[in-house]
């Protein structure tokens, strides 16, 4: 099949990445190359050494400010209605992964039938977006949860299907043969994903902690994180996919302390293939990902069960953690989505 993959034209997917719908993005690009299809990427940029292409929409070279509209939100709508008069007609599928309104709004234009997967919680902003999207196509929406897929079941008027995101199990290293007593917190630097909470618990513990991530929120940051980092608590960075990878692996667990409710969480399936154990909120692990003492979802505020859960993640054996994560290896995913690339194409 000949597949374009939308995601927006701001979106970059070069390392390190943004979050984990970019990182899943290239891995499910890539699989379903190496599964024989041709696939382009909409997107803002990706690194070089992938298997699928590139499409960039290009920014206007007038100012697209006024008096309402900043210049960045004028330039993603330009580009966003060179979508719309793309010519789609040579592709068999088209997959979107787009967080954009307006490139659904002009990707209407197109008349033809979409994939549309779902990463994100709903948003006023979204909500109304896929409610009329839903209502006026055809088009086949996949949540990447059964929670996520609840969640959006009033705001979608067609059936969504549910595909768990998976991982390229190949490209990543062993597990470490020796473990530290370390924790690491990987995420996004803001309120939502609760950086404190993991420091809390850390300090609870009296255990090293090192933060991984891009600071998306400079103030939250300077203001409420920096104070708390000292000798046991240690900001790592924003790195690469295979230099966190490696960190990772070499830890006792992972903690993940969202106070939202995670759409999937990939790095939870990254840490136990990579043979660590996961320690984290309810928010934050959802159902399809927990398999107690392996993934185990606490009152993380609660020091006993904190004790516990740490306690346990010591005494387990990184290949159950590893053998529960190859169920999520991304061949899986490309063979679940051609299901879904061969109904609409029926």
């Amino acid at each position: 099949m000949r597949i374009l993959m939308v995601t927006s034209p701001i979106v970059s997917l070069r390392e390190p990445f943004k979050g984990g719908t970019e990182s899943f993005v290239v891995s499910l690009a890539n699989g379903m190359v190496t599964a024989g299809h041709k696939v382009d990427v909409l997107c803002k940029d990706a690194d070089e050494d992938n298997k699928f292409n590139t499409i960039q929409l290009q920014e206007s070279a007038f100012r697209m400010t006024d008096a309402i509209t900043s210049e960045t939100d004028g330039q993603k709508l330009y580009q966003a209605a060179q979508f719309g008069l793309f010519n789609v007609s040579d592709y068999d599928i088209i997959h979107f992964h787009s967080y954009y309104h307006a490139m659904f709004e002009f990707a209407f234009f197109h008349q033809k039938q979409n994939i549309i997967t779902l990463h994100s919680p709903v948003s006023e902003r979204l909500a109304l977006t896929h409610r009329l999207n839903s209502t006026r196509s055809d088009d086949i929406y996949v949540a990447v949860s059964q929670r996520l897929a609840k969640e959006w079941e009033p705001h979608i008027s067609s059936p969504i299907n549910v595909v768990q995101n998976g991982i390229a199990l190949s490209r990543l290293p062993d597990s470490s043969a020796r473990k530290d007593t370390g924790l690491v917190w990987v995420g996004r630097l803001c309120k939502e994903k609760n950086p404190i909470g993991a420091i809390r618990a850390a300090k609870s513990l009296e255990t090293p902690l090192t933060l991984y991530g891009p600071v998306s929120d400079p103030d939250y940051f300077s203001e409420e994180i920096a104070p708390l980092l000292g000798e046991q608590i240690h900001y790592g960075g924003h790195i690469t996919q295979q230099t966190l990878y490696e960190r990772i692996s070499k830890a006792a667990a992972l903690l993940i302390t969202s106070k939202w409710k995670e759409p999937f969480g990939l790095v939870t399936l990254e840490s136990l293939s990579m043979g660590t154990p996961v320690i984290g909120t309810s928010q934050a692990i959802p159902s399809e990902l927990r398999k107690p003492p392996l993934t185990q979802a606490i009152d993380i505020e609660n020091k006993g069960s904190l004790l516990a859960a740490y306690s346990r993640a010591l005494n387990i054996a990184p290949l159950d953690c590893k053998t529960f994560a190859n169920a999520f290896d991304i061949s899986q995913t490309v063979k679940a989505y051609e299901c879904i690339y061969e109904t609409a194409t029926a």
